[in-house]
């Protein structure tokens, strides 16, 4: 699949591919609507409507560029979604969704911050809180559906306190390194709306493993194939 990224902007990067390997592990045929969240070039709905022609997909950004891009990117591979513009905190719609997915912004302003617009929006918290992100999720989501996200893994117990105050349980987590002698930095989370079951903390993912890619994540890559072309 070919995707088109700005040239002086924010490109999608591993963590968009860790929650792409994580949501297709999941993957369920009772997904019909599908939303994406902070949709960028539109590279993760994208890669789950090719994945699964069949879904019926909406994608949502706050930027103008992003929704060129992400209607560019569509028919570039032949692919049919609603692309929609609006700040996700301000979104209404009828539509409600069996499944949204998203990586929404989760830096502070004090970390690496950037004076590029278009970077800063797309990697920053104080235009999409996690609260805000998790509690409009939750009015959009049909009864029993899902929502899964990344996030900041130092952001943990900041996202159990938000998705517990929505009612929203989380039922899967997984914990991201960038190679095994890393911290982790980056969780994915799967939950579930109107869900009792427990919370399953799955095996760790090593994106590296003696500065080459690890099997999974080449594993995740190749399922990918993503050619990147800046414009």
């Amino acid at each position: 699949m070919k995707i088109f990224q700005l040239q002086n902007g924010y490109h999608y990067n591993s963590d968009t591919m860790a929650l792409y390997g994580f949501i297709s592990s999941f993957w369920n045929k009772k997904y019909k609507n599908v939303l994406d969240v902070g949709s960028g070039s539109g590279v993760l709905g994208m890669l789950i409507k090719r994945d699964n022609p069949e879904i019926s997909l909406s994608m949502i950004d706050i930027q103008d560029e992003n929704v060129a891009l992400c209607n560019k990117n569509l028919s570039e591979n032949d692919l049919n979604a609603k692309v929609i513009l609006t700040d996700f905190k301000m979104y209404k719609s009828d539509i409600r969704y069996d499944l949204i997915i998203s990586n929404p912004p989760f830096y502070h302003d004090g970390v690496t911050k950037s004076d590029n617009k278009h970077i800063a929006i797309s990697r920053y918290d104080k235009y999409l809180t996690l609260d805000d992100f998790i509690r409009v999720s939750n009015t959009h989501l049909n009864p029993n559906a899902e929502l899964m996200f990344c996030y900041d893994s130092m952001q943990l117990s900041e996202i159990f306190i938000s998705l517990n105050r929505y009612k929203l349980n989380p039922t899967h987590i997984r914990f991201v390194h960038a190679s095994k002698d890393k911290n982790a930095r980056l969780v994915l989370v799967r939950a579930k709306k109107n869900s009792r079951s427990k919370c399953e903390i799955l095996p760790v993912l090593f994106m590296k493993e003696n500065r080459l890619n690890s099997q999974e994540a080449t594993k995740i890559y190749t399922m990918a194939d993503l050619q990147s072309e800046l414009c």
